[in-house]
């Protein structure tokens, strides 16, 4: 009984350090990573500052944040706010938002819950995903000007460590 019993809450608290580390969605081996010296040109849903035009995962000469995410996931939502925290301090910043979730309306009804001021992708295809080997989220990946990976975190990020990154990679 006793052993039982600590199996169980050995189980609770790999689940929570799970939820506050990053949600898993894809299945293992799934994801190169590395990066691609390629565009990846995603399609944007039409919601809160997302257009619906079609966008390249980082412009030609400038740096990017790339943010994986799903609306199901747990860490992904108070993201939203530090994510929000970063655009308004780096404006110049292109910041995506990127789901490989195939439900355009539940991504769309999270983007509206959770003020969401920058472009929205749907990614079912998981190019950019698999590009840069992301199996996880919620997972921030920045790029400078030339397209190099110069971080990369899974779970929930505070806006001062991403701001500090970004402030790194932008001067």
């Amino acid at each position: 009984m006793e052993q039982t019993r600590r199996q169980a809450l050995a189980g609770v608290a790999v689940a929570g350090s799970t939820a506050l580390a990053g949600c898993s969605e894809l299945s293992p081996g799934f994801g190169f990573g590395g990066g691609t010296d390629q565009q990846i040109m995603l399609r944007t849903l039409e919601v809160g500052g997302s257009d619906g035009s079609t966008v390249p995962h980082r412009p030609p000469g400038d740096p990017a944040l790339l943010d994986f995410f799903a609306s199901w996931c747990p860490p992904c939502r108070p993201q939203m706010a530090e994510l929000r925290t970063v655009n308004d301090q780096f404006p110049e910043l292109h910041i995506l938002s990127i789901s490989w979730e195939e439900n355009t309306a539940a991504i769309r009804q999270f983007w509206r819950e959770h003020d969401g001021a920058w472009p929205v992708a749907q990614d079912t295809a998981l190019e950019a995903a698999d590009a840069y080997g992301v199996t996880r989220l919620p997972t921030k990946i920045l790029l400078d000007a030339d397209g190099e990976q110069r971080w990369e975190h899974t779970g929930l990020a505070d806006a001062d460590t991403i701001a500090e990154e970004v402030a790194d990679v932008i001067r």
